[in-house]
């Protein structure tokens, strides 16, 4: 199934907050979370959560990576819940201990601010971004208590950043992908998303692909389940080697002119997708 609502998806999986912009909720003896969104969607996040859990916390916070849409509420949610261990890679520790990364991180949950209003999320939260630290690293192939004999396996995956992890809860089958998967944007097509590294970016889709999973959770807008979760990462594949041929083609035509494939890009990849999307700023970035 392709699932584009937020609440229970299954094997005690649940979406929280809009599926664009989601969090997702694995409940058991030891609840945990994975990623934290968008600051300004905070405290939609921990109304739900809390709906479901009642006055029990979260244990663990694991974080894929430190981009502004997937790091947003953490430190909300640290104040929420003291207890809470955030584990993400070494590397978001550093990134997120470098002045100018807190700076465009803060800039552009600002940013997303006029984005929510529009599409009429509530409550809001306004204030800024705060910087968190990272409690516990993730280093490749960790493996987490979550209690009941679950354990939650921390996947070294970059390609969309250097410092992405995906996650692997086996006594589940739930594959925690995020963008290491591609993103659908609600049409059936699949954003390709290795911004710094291509090869490694189809290497770790490959290997994820093995994973028999029956929960896929990519970044934004759909879970899959069932074999419409092996269907996405066939499919993903093939839309990242078609959008590397579409580059590849632009700038050989336009002799190697990196301004203006970005343009061309843009108008082809970005302008035509259904929102709530990436901000073009960020894309841009990309």
């Amino acid at each position: 199934m392709r699932i584009d609502t937020s609440g229970h998806i299954g094997n005690d999986l649940f979406v929280v907050g809009p599926p664009g912009m989601p969090v997702y909720l694995v409940d058991g003896s030891m609840p945990v979370l994975f990623d934290a969104g968008m600051t300004v969607l905070a405290q939609c996040y921990v109304d739900e959560i809390r709906s479901i859990l009642g006055n029990r916390a979260p244990a663990f916070l694991f974080l894929t990576h430190v981009h502004f849409d997937h790091v947003g509420a953490a430190a909300f949610f640290k104040k929420t819940w003291p207890e809470l261990q955030i584990v993400a890679a070494e590397r978001s520790g550093e990134i997120l201990a470098r002045p100018g990364a807190i700076q465009l991180i803060t800039a552009l949950n600002a940013g997303s601010l006029a984005m929510a209003r529009e599409e009429g999320f509530s409550p809001l939260f306004e204030q800024p971004f705060e910087r968190v630290d990272i409690d516990i690293a993730a280093t490749p192939d960790k493996r987490f208590d979550i209690g009941s004999g679950m354990t939650v396996q921390a996947l070294h995956a970059p390609g969309h950043t250097r410092d992405f992890t995906s996650y692997w809860i086996e006594a589940r089958k739930i594959l925690i992908a995020s963008e290491a998967a591609g993103c659908d944007d609600g049409t059936g097509y699949i954003q390709p998303e290795f911004l710094v590294d291509y090869d490694v970016y189809m290497d770790n889709l490959s290997r994820l692909s093995l994973f028999p999973a029956d929960i896929l959770c990519p970044g934004h807008k759909l879970v899959l389940t069932g074999k419409d979760a092996g269907d996405h990462m066939r499919r993903s594949a093939e839309c990242a080697r078609r959008y590397v041929s579409i580059v590849q083609t632009l700038l050989h035509a336009s002799d190697g002119d990196i301004e203006r494939v970005t343009a061309q890009v843009k108008a082809e990849e970005w302008d035509p997708r259904p929102w709530p999307k990436q901000p073009e700023q960020a894309y841009l970035l990309n």
